[in-house]
């Protein structure tokens, strides 16, 4: 008995551009109420325009093992659409007149070639950028930074770095009125 093809999980086919791919392919065979291989490599050869498909390229178009040429894809996609009694060129997303019909206007035979040529072209999906792992420097003064060195105070060791930040690279004023520091701030 010939074992049924299942939708790979995400643990064997990862989210991405296959996935969507593999995915359509699938809702096709499902809908064709999920023939055997070698029932979908028949109807490859006997359809009209007849472009014959292995068995073994069917199976592995539907785990998404490899990726195969246009050709072969729509081969496939008629054999499954002749099977399920459907037309590839029908609209993708019926019209449903609801004010959430997205209106699009793709055929299934569209569809899936717009989701291959996007797994060819490994059109990845925009994410938002994320942060990264490495932790900025630390600067070496102001708050959180380092202490005074013992040997001549804040700055002074000509190999520190110059600071933006006037507060954490100001020596403390020598003025005696306030108590060690200036009245005005540094900026």
């Amino acid at each position: 008995m010939p074992q049924m093809m299942r939708m790979p999980g995400p643990d064997e086919l990862p989210p991405g551009t296959r996935r969507a791919f593999v995915a359509e392919l699938f809702f096709h065979y499902t809908e064709a109420g999920r023939p055997t291989l070698a029932r979908v490599a028949a109807t490859t050869r006997s359809m009209t325009d007849a472009f014959p498909v292995s068995r073994e390229t069917i199976r592995r178009l539907l785990r998404g093992e490899s990726i195969a040429r246009w050709e072969r894809v729509d081969a496939v996609l008629r054999a499954l659409c002749e099977i399920g009694n459907q037309d590839p060129d029908r609209r993708r997303w019926q019209e449903t007149g609801d004010w959430n019909d997205d209106g699009d206007p793709a055929t299934c035979r569209q569809h899936l070639r717009q989701l291959l040529y996007e797994d060819i072209d490994e059109v990845q999906p925009e994410l938002p950028p994320t942060p990264s792992a490495v932790p900025p420097p630390r600067s070496s003064g102001g708050w959180g930074g380092t202490p005074p060195t013992p040997t001549g105070g804040w700055g002074s060791t000509p190999s520190q770095p110059k600071q933006d930040d006037p507060w954490a690279t100001s020596p403390p004023s020598s003025t005696p009125s306030t108590g060690g520091y200036a009245d005005e701030p540094p900026f």
